[in-house]
């Protein structure tokens, strides 16, 4: 078929209702294609969960403790939630409008069709992802009333300050030595009590995008440096004695993002993370990405000549427990 031919058929084509759902269909695809292929690390971050309601509320370990003993004749203890451990999720909406003319779909040459869906399907999963990386980068205040990364974190809020409860190490940078004490200070985590060991893991080295060399050279490497110190790789030992990496055995996983780097907080840059395997970053969804579609070929499109399709989205992110990372700084 000659081009002239091809360009008279979609002409004609586009007169008619099926091209509207034609271009609805193609859109989803664009926009869903586009939203999967984003390159976003949050996924490995967070706990994902469903809702259905505006808020969901979620109990974090405070309430959690060893069972106490009861002698014969005595009353089963009562404990209770507090009520300050209680952290509530609210779902908010997200979304846009996409706007073409009649004009651009009898003129079009430029892909720009195939663009704005594309556009905003990246656009979405970039959002989740920013969203996700500022609750970390922000160390706001979470549910016992410190910080989320903070030293001796309370079993409860309200309850006496725990030494072994902390999950922020300072004065360091990436290096064996840090790695290695990091790892020991997750080990160390408890619950309710100093008695409630929880075997929480670290599972993950999260790093801005300049450390993501380093982080590949301390996790991947056979061998370094065996004197510990402050150094991106430890300093050189007397001789340059290399020992066997330690860190090999942890099988850590390596994630980096730009938004750790781009951060507004001036020691992000050398800022870095242990993740866990703890679930403590909730991502929350109540409805999932959907793009609809504005009434159908005659609404309100008859009188101007626009077709108009609305992205939505549902959800929310928010720190339960703090037991989810550590920040090393």
């Amino acid at each position: 078929m000659s081009k002239q031919i091809w360009e008279m058929s979609l002409k004609e084509a586009a007169t008619r209702p099926e091209f509207y759902q034609f271009m609805t269909v193609g859109l989803k695809d664009l926009l869903f294609d586009a939203y999967k292929k984003a390159p976003t690390t949050y996924g490995s971050l967070v706990t994902l969960a469903t809702s259905l309601k505006d808020k969901e509320g979620y109990v974090s370990l405070g309430n959690v403790a060893l069972p106490d003993q009861v002698l014969e004749g005595e009353p089963f203890p009562e404990k209770s939630n507090p009520k300050q451990d209680l952290v509530e999720i609210t779902n908010l909406k997200f979304g846009e409008i996409i706007a073409i003319t009649r004009e651009l779909i009898d003129d079009e040459q430029t892909g720009r069709i195939k663009q704005m869906p594309s556009d905003l399907g990246n656009a979405h999963a970039k959002k989740e992802d920013k969203s996700v990386y500022s609750v970390i980068v922000a160390n706001a205040t979470c549910y016992d009333a410190q910080a989320l990364f903070s030293l001796n974190h309370p079993g409860y809020t309200g309850g006496a300050a725990i030494a072994s409860n902390d999950n922020l190490y300072t004065a360091v940078t990436l290096s064996a030595n840090a790695l290695a004490v990091a790892i020991s200070m997750v080990a160390l985590w408890t619950g309710h009590t100093t008695e409630d060991i929880l075997d929480v893991t670290a599972k993950s080295l999260l790093v801005p995008k300049r450390l993501r060399y380093a982080a590949h050279v301390l996790t991947r490497s056979e061998f370094l440096p065996l004197a510990y110190a402050a150094g991106v790789y430890g300093p050189a030992a007397a001789g340059g004695t290399m020992g066997k990496n330690p860190v090999l055995e942890e099988g850590l996983d390596i994630i980096s993002s730009a938004r750790l780097d781009t951060s507004t907080s001036g020691t992000a840059l050398t800022d870095w993370y242990l993740w866990t395997d703890f679930p403590g970053l909730i991502f929350q969804w109540r409805d999932k990405l959907e793009l609809l579609a504005e009434g159908g070929a005659g609404y309100p499109n008859f009188e101007r000549d626009i077709y108009r399709w609305k992205s939505r989205a549902r959800w929310g992110v928010k720190p339960t427990n703090w037991r989810c990372g550590m920040l090393v700084s």
